[in-house]
């Protein structure tokens, strides 16, 4: 499991069934306890927030994202697909 907070240089991740939140490079917290660790990362995260102003959007960045998102939904359904189609399987009668 890996999460960042790339602003503040925030991070958790795993190593050998402990996890880790670091800051700038410093240790902060361990846990053996994935959950304790996420809530532990979250709370400090959105202590940290506020020192950050948050950027809009420009309605360019806006149309990449979207562009992008509908790219990856089309690779979804691949329409020259090789295999062939399955049949229905034979119904038997017992009698």
């Amino acid at each position: 499991m890996k999460m960042s907070f790339l602003p503040a240089d925030l991070h958790l991740t795993e190593e050998n069934g402990q996890f880790i939140v670091t800051m700038q490079g410093q240790e902060i917290f361990r846990s053996s306890i994935g959950s304790r660790a996420i809530k532990k990362f979250n709370g400090i995260r959105k202590e940290v927030e506020n020192n950050y102003p948050t950027h809009d959007l420009t309605a360019e960045e806006k149309a990449q994202i979207l562009q992008r998102s509908i790219a990856d939904g089309l690779v979804k359904h691949n329409s020259m697909k090789t295999e062939p189609a399955k049949k229905p399987a034979r119904s038997r009668t017992f009698g």
